[in-house]
């Protein structure tokens, strides 16, 4: 016989369980908010929402033999028992899927080796949640059409990718509305791009890089077969079809290329995109991207490195000023917890403007989705790393002593934007082509390029929701989108 529930925390009912009765309200309790209307009768309603969700479940349960009777209890609790709500899917509702976790007792009448009982699983989210609907933008309407099948709105994430400059965007539903910027009347302002991007190679071509052989890096020597491409990211070179870092006792050894900028800038963001992993815990490695005046003199550094013997532990690192002079070390982490950035394929990012950095790293699915993320800034309140401009970038990537070399270690893109200071009558794009916008409308989050963005937004904007049925999302211009997706997740009652 079918059990009534199909399974919790994605493990289905045990063969000692028996569930005799599942009490799933239509509704969880309404709540209404009201004000009181002076001088006149009755009340004005404000709003109106659901609070938590309460499922009492009449159950029972056989144990083999009387002798076995807690011992089967205790299978009960520990597949009862966790703590944060976990989905649960009802056998009459195949398709739908709550989030619920155990509140209150769980005694039994015990008779011989059966018990039984009723335990409250609670959904403090109300909602049921069906499929989860990809939807790729339609750029040839201004609508792209949406079906949702469940029986109430739902929120979605929208991404895309930017394909040409804008100064204003707007998102719409038939109810609903995200604006971004302000339309710009070219009477009265000039539109006008305040970070240009001055550097953007994609690692295809050494043709304007330097490669270096007596230059210096942090706690390392140059050596090996030198900085190398596949027509499509750097990395270390080969000797007779293999990987060749050279040799040093002690110290990290690899190869090193410089790259000038067509002029210094004073305020600028560089970005990296990068790939590291290591099929071994042993394996140890390094990427280092260092950033110097017109006179060499290294102004600071970013990098992801792996310099323990034991785990597969990258860290990412980021410091103000050359290793032999005053320096401020202002990002050194391994994320969360150790082991977040293994198997790292994503951005990595530092910059400046005035006397405030920032850094960022991230884990990237390729798409537009950053996982994993990390956001720092710092004021320069030594007032030591803000006058020297950048004019050249250097990159590294080295193997540490006699140990094993991470096994894929490599650069796909190297970027640097300048920052300028706005002057007369310009105004900033909002967007710049080839940015990647993330608008999650369940949790209010919006990100450009994996940081967050929310001042983009215009303060009278509303949240979008699909509602059910067929419905879809406007966009201002879609020529200004180069593509994207909308996803949600059905919602039930």
């Amino acid at each position: 016989m079918k059990s009534l529930i199909q399974s919790y925390a994605g493990v289905p009912t045990p063969a000692f369980l028996h569930i005799e009765k599942v009490n799933l309200p239509p509704l969880a309790n309404s709540i209404v908010t009201t004000k009181d209307i002076p001088m006149k009768s009755g009340k004005l309603i404000v709003d109106q929402k659901f609070d938590s969700k309460t499922i009492p479940i009449d159950l029972a349960i056989i144990a083999p033999t009387e002798s076995d009777f807690f011992k089967t209890q205790s299978q009960l609790a520990e597949w009862l028992f966790h703590k944060t709500a976990q989905p649960i899917i009802f056998s009459e509702r195949p398709n739908i899927t709550y989030y619920a976790i155990l509140e209150g007792g769980t005694d039994l009448e015990r008779i011989s080796r059966i018990g039984k009982g009723t335990v409250n699983l609670v959904c403090h989210d109300p909602h049921g949640y069906g499929t989860t609907n990809t939807v790729a933008i339609d750029l040839t309407k201004d609508a792209t059409p949406l079906i949702n099948l469940g029986n109430m709105e739902t929120s979605p994430i929208i991404n895309f990718t930017m394909n040409k400059n804008v100064t204003d965007l707007f998102l719409a539903t038939p109810n609903e509305a995200l604006y971004f910027g302000e339309p710009v009347d070219p009477t009265e302002k000039t539109p006008v791009d305040l970070s240009p991007t001055i550097m953007d190679d994609g690692c295809s071509t050494l043709q304007n890089w330097l490669q270096v052989t007596d230059w210096s890096v942090d706690g390392g020597v140059l050596r090996g077969a030198g900085v190398s491409t596949n027509g499509y990211s750097f990395g270390q070179g080969s000797t007779d079809g293999k990987t060749d870092y050279g040799t040093a006792s002690g110290l990290w050894h690899g190869s090193s290329a410089v790259f000038s900028l067509d002029h210094a800038v004073q305020d600028f963001e560089i970005e990296a995109e990068v790939h590291f992993q290591a099929t071994d815990k042993k394996q140890k490695g390094r990427i280092e991207i260092y950033f110097l005046d017109s006179s060499n003199r290294k102004l600071g550094k970013m990098a992801i490195r792996d310099y323990d013997s034991g785990l597969d532990n990258p860290i990412f690192e980021c410091r103000l000023g050359a290793m032999n002079e005053f320096n401020k070390q202002i990002q050194n982490t391994y994320g969360a917890k150790k082991g977040v950035f293994k198997n790292f394929h994503g951005v990595i990012k530092i910059g400046r403007r005035g006397r405030q950095w920032h850094t960022f790293i991230a884990k990237t699915d390729g798409i537009n989705d950053y996982t994993a993320r990390n956001y720092k800034s710092i004021t320069d309140t030594w007032n030591k790393f803000s006058s020297s401009k950048v004019a050249k970038i250097q990159i590294h990537f080295a193997a540490y002593g006699n140990d094993p070399a991470v096994d894929q270690m490599r650069i796909d893109n190297i970027k640097v934007d300048e920052f300028l200071t706005k002057t007369g009558n310009q105004i900033n794009y909002t967007f710049k082509k080839n940015d990647k916008i993330m608008i999650d409308c369940e949790t209010g989050d919006i990100t450009r390029n994996g940081v967050p963005a929310m001042n983009a937004l215009y303060i009278g904007s509303s949240w979008l929701k699909i509602d059910k049925g067929v419905t879809g999302i406007t966009i201002s211009d879609t020529s200004a989108i180069k593509e994207g997706t909308i996803k949600f997740t059905e919602r039930w009652l």
